[in-house]
């Protein structure tokens, strides 16, 4: 059979995969240290995402066209070059599920292995914005159409697009695909993916962090058990800390503008992480001035300071926590 399963198809899934309260004290780590801050899931945001994909009906055992020449979208409602943007496609067969399951478990980040009966991929090229069912491969062997892309209740068909070639990073949009005897249809296009997800977070029911406003500043995750979504943390996989700071904004303005807390924060320090549990704040960088290191937080400063913990490589492409820091 050329439609084989992959070990790596779920992580291209699940990008679809949450202050006015009385401030948490800054507890002690599992070392007992009093001066390092302690992260735990009473400081993190929690998420609620719900997706709705959409089905396109085609002809069974047909040779379709997939275009995403009019995608202008991404999942995270921010701007899509197809060209430029689009670097794979990929389909995905599920083994007894409903497409409401599919939508469920993806959202709820449940979907396992074991439901993925099949996995295709095409790695697009340069100015392209169209291809075609049979160009799809697993590892080089094409699909056999008239085996492999039939009419039936035991499969459900998703077409993913994506940013990237690795799995797990970069889904931009997604579309179920239902082969049926009642459609003569052979053209699938890609959904805008603002469309597609209802996500919404929540940082006010968080309990913010105090944190010493000239330091020390170490920080510790140890304790955090669950993300923003309610799944185990991949703490190897936490690759930044972020810190921001959003000058004359409260914590709605984050929530409404959840995507967007990186581009829109008026300074940003940085600090890569490589399978760490805890960071020193002294150590992030000004991103526009990488040889300027955080030397602590404005007295006079107006507005929010928020801290991230980040994994570009995870299935969900949230934050892993955010935590409002509220210096004293």
């Amino acid at each position: 059979m050329n439609f084989e399963p992959k070990s790596d198809a779920l992580a291209l899934l699940s990008c679809i995969a949450s202050l006015v309260v009385a401030c948490s004290e800054a507890a002690p780590d599992e070392s007992g240290d009093p001066a390092v801050i302690a992260l735990a899931d009473a400081n993190n945001y929690t998420t609620e995402s719900k997706l709705s994909i959409p089905t396109v009906e085609v002809a069974p055992d047909t040779d379709i066209s997939i275009c995403w020449d009019d995608l202008s979208s991404d999942l995270m409602c921010h701007t899509v070059e197809p060209a430029e943007h689009i670097d794979n496609v990929s389909m995905l067969r599920f083994l007894h599920l409903s497409e409401a399951d599919v939508e469920a478990r993806l959202s709820a980040g449940e979907l396992s292995q074991s439901e993925v009966s099949g996995y295709l991929e095409y790695p697009t090229e340069g100015e392209e914005t169209c291809t075609n069912l049979s160009n799809m491969s697993f590892m080089g062997t094409p699909i056999e159409l008239d085996q492999e892309f039939v009419e039936g209740e035991e499969h459900v068909y998703m077409l993913v697009f994506t940013t990237g070639t690795s799995p797990g990073v970069g889904a931009r949009s997604m579309v179920f695909v239902k082969p049926t005897s009642a459609s003569s249809n052979r053209e699938v296009a890609a959904p805008n993916g603002c469309e597609l997800l209802e996500f919404e977070a929540d940082l006010q029911n968080a309990e913010p962090v105090r944190v010493p406003r000239s330091g020390p500043w170490e920080v510790s995750w140890r304790a955090l058990e669950h993300d923003g979504g309610g799944n185990a943390v991949p703490f190897s996989r936490i690759d930044k800390l972020l810190l921001a700071f959003y000058e004359g904004r409260d914590v709605r303005y984050l929530e409404d503008n959840i995507f967007d807390i990186e581009l829109l924060a008026t300074s940003v320090w940085e600090l890569p992480l490589d399978n760490e549990r805890e960071a020193n704040l002294s150590d992030a960088k000004l991103r526009d001035s990488p040889a300027t290191a955080f030397e602590g937080f404005d007295a006079d400063a107006e507005g929010v300071w928020l801290l991230g913990l980040f994994c570009s490589t995870c299935q969900n492409p949230a934050p892993v926590l955010l935590s409002i820091l509220v210096p004293e």
